[in-house]
């Protein structure tokens, strides 16, 4: 686990553009036509994928992180690598795949803030992919605070292979490694190469952060995501469970805590998860433990679904670590 020396932070994973289609918004205006007073409602194009997001905050929050993808030379490509660095994201060690486009995920928002995501392939694109090859450039020598997710899980076996091997060569190093189940089973299925690969990347990692039932079920077979929770903390692994509105769970040996989220407004949902994991692992280098860590990630989370703009955190994040140190 991180101490109060800071590890440099190194994030591995996906980068794509979000298309955001208010299409709940455009419903509720059709029914204000009579009114003679129609708001009106724009498509958003910006960076995301929950690697990219999760390298962006933690870039806001000062981190300068390491983003290590299968960066594009399309335009669109370059627009996003322009993006992170704009963040405050350190791009140098991101290998460029000549001719390769960028994928799409289109998000449609509903009357209740709630987002289906359609992940989009444009003639010549594909899903990231990682090789030895743009993985050679990340060091091993000197331990990091490792971040992935489950979208690196693209059923490519090379691809999967690959990053696993990373992975577990970072943590036998020394390496902190933090992982994001983020399974999708819904776009990438659940085949048995898939959850090999999800075996070898949760023995490989210190900590697992997942979000609701479909997700540690999906990984565990059982009905009840306590019971998941309970089956991978029984294996020795440190479990963060999100579920929505309802308190994080904080699963450690003999810690079982639950940690409230706040109370809020939602005015938007996408990122909110990538917000929490930025977060959580800005506090972690900053010396926090898990459980401290886990009220700093529900308190910039709960700022970002509560505020309008693109991944927004607050300004007083530095006085907020400190105030959780000293109760801590």
């Amino acid at each position: 686990m991180p101490t109060k020396d800071k590890m440099k932070i190194c994030c591995i994973g996906d980068l794509c553009a979000d298309v955001i289609l208010p299409y709940g918004k455009v419903k509720s205006h059709l029914k204000k036509l009579k009114s003679g007073n129609v708001d009106y409602s724009e498509v958003r194009f910006q960076y995301g994928g929950t690697c990219g997001n999760t390298c962006a905050v933690l870039g806001k929050l000062g981190a300068h992180p390491y983003f290590v993808t299968d960066l594009c030379t399309d335009p669109i490509g370059q627009y996003l690598k322009q993006c992170m660095e704009e963040e405050g994201a350190d791009m140098s060690l991101s290998k460029e795949t000549p001719g390769k486009t960028n994928m799409i995920c289109i998000a449609v928002i509903d009357e209740n803030n709630e987002r289906i995501i359609f992940p989009w392939l444009p003639p010549g694109s594909d899903y990231p992919k990682f090789s030895r090859d743009n993985l050679s450039g990340i060091p091993e020598e000197e331990p990091m605070l490792v971040f992935t997710g489950g979208m690196v899980m693209n059923n490519d076996p090379d691809s999967m292979n690959a990053v696993c091997e990373k992975i577990e060569r970072l943590h036998e190093n020394g390496s902190t490694v933090v992982f994001d189940l983020n399974v999708r089973a819904e776009t990438y299925g659940m085949n048995d190469e898939r959850r090999a690969a999800y075996k070898r990347m949760i023995d490989a990692s210190d900590i697992v952060i997942g979000s609701g039932p479909e997700e540690f079920n999906a990984i565990t077979g059982e009905a009840d995501m306590e019971r998941s929770v309970r089956q991978l903390s029984e294996q020795g692994h440190k479990i963060i469970a999100r579920d929505g509105r309802e308190p994080v769970i904080v699963a450690a040996g003999d810690v079982w805590e639950k940690i409230p989220t706040e109370a809020v407004f939602v005015l938007q949902t996408i990122g909110a998860g990538d917000t929490f994991n930025g977060a959580f692992l800005h506090a972690l280098n900053e010396g926090l433990d898990l459980t401290a860590s886990v009220r700093f990630a529900n308190e910039v989370a709960a700022h970002m679904i509560s505020t309008q703009g693109h991944l927004s955190v607050p300004e007083d994040c530095d006085k907020r670590i400190e105030r959780l140190k000293q109760n801590v």
